[in-house]
């Protein structure tokens, strides 16, 4: 019996699914709507002959990945950063991306994303979007400062931008427009503070306990909450077979090629895990309260400058918390990591 693959273009309104054999050969094709129902029409009557599913989706793949299966279909997720286009190619539409997928795939050469599981795929987007949070709260909070400093010549850092009040703020701005602008930021960052609190205490009433984040919690400058964070964004960690795989994961290595000792080019600064190199970031500045790892940060600013500094600490951070969690016997010694 030959086989056949399947594809699907998925995008935020509709999908283009098709079928095609192993000559590449399209045996059905169709756009069809963002509907689980009308897509397992599509490919029931070819479900025994058929392999995996190829899904092809940036952000909202949920609901179909989780739902094929369910119904008993093999699922594979194409990695779209991975994935280089024809060189030359002219035309470009659904119909070709959908072929080309089943192509890779029945070749072999399909750059797979990975499916995360689905039990601890809720409690993942929560941290995730507590990030956002974070985010906007840090810009308003930065737009509050360049206020201070442009109408008072004030130098105010964040913890003190936190605690200020409407009658505080009322009292340094006479001018009621000024005053005003300054009440609306502040009582934004407020606002966006109280939500990151429920965000967080719902995450540490959700969340039970784990070996492996107690070991990532032994590192300076990760707590509860990063240590989870690292820990949901891994997922599996046997996916890893090396630290180096990881830290490239992790976005904390350069992107760059090199031949005969000059760069030639970069690669796909694209292709790793955005959340995963936020929160070694966080877990650098953090860090910097032991007196050890502020002085190594210091002498690397001489050397490097303030960004590779930074950027230095998370990846030893990223290294050593990898190897931590890969093998318990291993203890973490600050002496020997920040000399």
């Amino acid at each position: 019996m030959e086989r056949l693959y399947g594809a699907i273009d998925l995008h935020s309104n509709n999908n283009y699914a098709m079928i095609s054999n192993e000559r590449d050969e399209v045996i059905k094709k169709k756009r069809l709507a963002n509907d689980l129902g009308e897509v397992d029409q599509f490919f029931s009557a070819y479900k025994p002959r058929l392999s995996e599913i190829v899904i092809e989706s940036t952000y909202n793949g949920y609901w179909l990945m989780d739902g094929l299966r369910e119904l008993g279909y093999g699922v594979k997720l194409a990695n779209p950063s991975a994935m280089q286009p024809y060189v030359g190619l002219k035309h470009s539409d659904d119909e070709s991306d959908a072929l080309w997928l089943n192509q890779m795939h029945r070749l072999g050469i399909l750059p797979e994303g990975y499916i995360y599981p689905k039990p601890q795929r809720a409690v993942r987007d929560l941290l995730r979007r507590r990030m956002l949070l974070v985010h906007s709260r840090t810009g308003l909070i930065n737009s509050l400062k360049q206020h201070y400093q442009s109408w008072k010549a004030m130098d105010l850092g964040a913890s003190q931008i936190k605690k200020l009040t409407e009658e505080q703020i009322a009292e340094e701005f006479k001018n009621t427009s000024i005053q005003y602008c300054a009440q609306v930021l502040h009582a934004s960052i407020q606002s966006l503070s109280e939500q990151i609190e429920r965000c967080e205490s719902w995450v540490d009433g959700d969340l039970k306990e784990d070996t492996l984040v107690e070991r990532l919690r032994v590192l300076p400058g990760i707590g509860k909450l990063l240590g989870w964070m690292i820990r949901l964004e891994i997922g599996e960690l046997e996916r890893f077979p090396a630290v180096e795989n990881y830290l490239s994961y992790c976005g904390l290595v350069e992107s760059r090629r090199i031949s005969n000792e000059k760069t030639k080019g970069h690669g796909n600064a694209k292709n790793r895990n955005k959340y995963l190199r936020w929160a070694y970031g966080e877990a650098a500045i953090h860090a910097l309260r032991h007196s050890r790892i502020k002085k190594y940060h210091d002498r690397l600013i001489k050397k490097k400058g303030r960004i590779k500094a930074k950027a230095i600490i998370a990846s030893k951070l990223a290294r050593i918390s990898f190897m931590l969690m890969k093998n318990p016997e291993l203890v973490y010694n600050e002496n020997k990591l920040f000399v």
